[in-house]
């Protein structure tokens, strides 16, 4: 049995923020258009099976208004941390320095959509 999870996540500027990702070193997973709308799929590693969607959020508001409003809070996993943290900040924007969490290194940081996301090491 297989058991993938995907995390749709609702932005004003689909391309902003694929690129964005692209640019810390998520892999592209697939690229789609739905109803002239595109929506890209990434994972922080290909051979994953956690997926982040990007959906723009007008198309959202017109197939499911009621859920285009929801922001996740999402938190991964790494164990190379120091490497997320220099991959994020060459991006600029918001991002947090890296803290000791109850003997766990972290650190959070903005997308280009204003959401924010949290790594943390394995």
């Amino acid at each position: 049995m297989t058991f993938n999870m995907c995390t749709m996540l609702y932005v004003q500027d689909v391309k902003a923020e694929a690129n964005f990702f692209q640019s810390i070193g998520f892999a592209e997973i697939s690229r789609e258009t739905i109803a002239e709308s595109e929506t890209v799929t990434f994972a922080p590693q290909a051979e994953g099976n956690a997926r982040l969607q990007i959906f723009d959020i007008e198309f959202i508001k017109l197939m499911s208004p009621e859920v285009a409003d929801n922001k996740p809070s999402i938190l991964f996993t790494v164990s190379d941390i120091s490497k997320w943290h220099d991959n994020v900040k060459t991006q600029g924007g918001f991002i947090s320095d890296l803290q000791d969490m109850g003997g766990k290194c972290t650190f959070n940081f903005q997308s280009p959509s204003g959401s924010y996301f949290a790594f943390m090491e394995a």
